[in-house]
């Protein structure tokens, strides 16, 4: 274990044996990253032999089948709660620790945070300006994911194997790493092996990514209905330095509900077109939010460019945001002129002037 992982050991230990109650909450809409990280967390507190309770505020029409499936299973066994319950259940000497996430507006207590004295955060996402204040964080990017910190935890404790609990855990890894394709080290591989021998099942992983057939279909009819996709290139520094960005919605009928993880996963599906460097997907989660998830091969920072957009931002690889308009087509303009505008160097972090150089739909 390394001296960052050792520090938050004895750090967390510390903080929750002298908390009255621990509450646990990971994003909103959350994917198996972060309810996984926070059931893995629960444990966590059991070891310690602390009351604990994970908030998920979200309505079930929301979740993704995948963790609906998992909230039913386990809302008695590890004390899932609504804010409501959270709110009767806190008191000043609670500790509260977000997982996964470490955004205020990404929270579904994000009014309550001043009542809670002790924060910690673990996240493998970048901060900003909207990084919630806490008594202790460890958030490093170059981890895979909140799943990889949990599970290097729970590893150095003697518990009894626990089979779905390191298959929760796995599923969190293999989400964040697109299959170990991405942000993956030879840590990752190391805790991943870890889970597996302490009996983590790889078919019931695979289960749990498996999309319902009529969720499916209304991604592959968002993707490739005709028009839908307008394909832009740009020349990022040099007229020699082509750049594709693909922007997605569904043109026909513009208003129609999307879930967020169907939003999500047709822009990591877009990214596995030869054409695209970086893809934009839009869609309404709600009649007055537009969800905007955006990828990238790593040559365009797109959390540079939705941080332009209120509530939003990410990596360079991976961003989103959700933004109140119920004028879709407006704010994929919004985000055109934004790209257009400029696209910030790595180093130098200053905006270089991006030409458009063609337009197409397909």
């Amino acid at each position: 274990m390394s001296d960052k992982m050792k520090n938050l050991k004895i750090k967390l230990e510390e903080m929750i044996k002298k908390a009255s109650s621990i509450f646990i909450i990971g994003h909103n809409e959350p994917d198996f990253d972060s309810l996984g990280s926070a059931i893995g967390l629960q444990v966590l507190c059991q070891i310690l032999q602390k009351p604990g309770y994970i908030i998920l505020d979200d309505e079930d029409i929301k979740l993704d089948p995948g963790i609906k499936k998992i909230k039913d299973e386990y809302q008695k066994k590890y004390h899932i709660i609504k804010k409501e319950e959270f709110l009767e259940k806190k008191d000043r000497h609670s500790l509260l620790i977000m997982t996964d996430v470490n955004k205020d507006y990404m929270i579904s207590i994000k009014d309550y945070l001043q009542e809670i004295p002790n924060i910690i955060i673990l996240d493998h996402h970048n901060e900003d300006e909207h990084t919630v204040k806490s008594t202790y964080k460890l958030i490093d990017t170059n981890i895979s994911s909140a799943s990889e910190i949990v599970a290097q935890l729970l590893h150095s404790y003697k518990f009894p194997n626990c089979k779905k609990i390191c298959s929760l855990l796995l599923a969190g890894i293999v989400l964040d790493t697109k299959r170990y394709m991405k942000n993956t080290t030879s840590k990752t591989h190391d805790v991943a092996e870890k889970l597996m021998r302490r009996g983590a099942d790889s078919d019931y992983v695979n289960s749990l990514f498996l999309t319902e057939f009529a969720q499916d279909g209304k991604i592959q009819l968002l993707i490739h209905s005709k028009g839908n996709t307008i394909v832009q290139e740009y020349a990022q520094g040099t007229l020699f330095d082509i750049r594709n960005v693909t922007f997605t919605l569904n043109r026909e009928n513009p208003d129609m509900i999307y879930h967020k993880v169907e939003i999500a996963t047709a822009a990591d599906k877009m990214l596995k077109f030869k054409i695209a460097d970086a893809s934009f997907v839009l869609g309404h989660t709600e009649p007055s939010i537009v969800t905007i998830s955006a990828r990238s091969r790593g040559d365009i920072d797109v959390g540079e460019i939705m941080k332009h957009f209120k509530n939003s931002g990410g990596n360079k690889e991976n961003a989103g945001g959700k933004i109140e308009a119920t004028d879709i087509l407006a704010v994929e303009k919004e985000l055109m002129q934004q790209i257009e505008w400029g696209l910030p160097k790595e180093k130098e972090r200053e905006k270089i002037k991006v030409k458009k150089i063609e337009k197409r739909k397909d």
